[in-house]
């Protein structure tokens, strides 16, 4: 599970982060931050609330833990994406973790979308992911306009079906069963959820 502050204090947010954009959660206006160091992302509630210390704090709506892809172990995911985007930054998806009340509400899906759309960045998943996490990449595959989605095997760098081209995943075009490995069984540990951009 990751550990994550339920909250950010106006100075935590200004020093920390931009506030990249704006949505709605539940009625409530939101703020869309990102990470200065761009390890993190996360939905915020706009209006800050006095927490039991009488100080106050930005809740947190949804968080998203990323990592850039430039560690010795993860060089071989790099040079793989690297073949057919350049110029952009690869960024691993880690973990997400939504408030209980705004599960339902699309609030992760947003927080991704953002990220592709208004931050070029590309998402990477990670290589464990739980049934929500599957939820939410099957989610922006299948009803995203605007971002496409295709799966990548890391350990030979090719995306599905690994013949040279990339079949755009839509939530159903590529079977579960070449994507996701329950454990204990780890033979599709290599395999990764890329996002981009949709062409215009």
């Amino acid at each position: 599970m990751v550990v994550y502050p339920i909250s950010y204090s106006p100075a935590a947010l200004e020093r920390a982060f931009e506030i990249s954009g704006t949505t709605e959660i539940l009625g409530e206006p939101a703020l869309i931050i990102f990470r200065r160091d761009k390890t993190a992302a996360a939905i915020i509630y706009a209006e800050p609330t006095l927490d039991d210390n009488n100080e106050l704090r930005h809740l947190v709506v949804a968080k998203l833990d990323l990592v850039p892809r430039k560690s010795t172990r993860q060089e071989e995911s790099i040079v793989a994406v690297k073949r057919y985007w350049e110029a952009k930054a690869v960024t691993q998806v880690e973990g997400v973790v939504v408030e209980s009340p705004a599960r339902d509400t699309r609030v992760a899906t947003t927080l991704y979308e953002h990220l592709i759309l208004a931050k070029d960045l590309i998402l990477m998943s990670d290589h464990e992911q739980y049934s929500g996490g599957q939820g939410i990449w099957r989610r922006i595959a299948r009803s995203s306009k605007h971002v496409k989605v295709f799966v990548l095997n890391t350990e030979n760098g090719h995306f599905y079906p690994y013949d040279g081209e990339r079949v755009c995943y839509d939530g159903e075009s590529i079977p579960e069963s070449e994507i996701w490995s329950l454990s204990p069984d780890e033979s599709r540990r290599g395999i990764v959820l890329v996002a981009e951009k949709a062409c215009e």
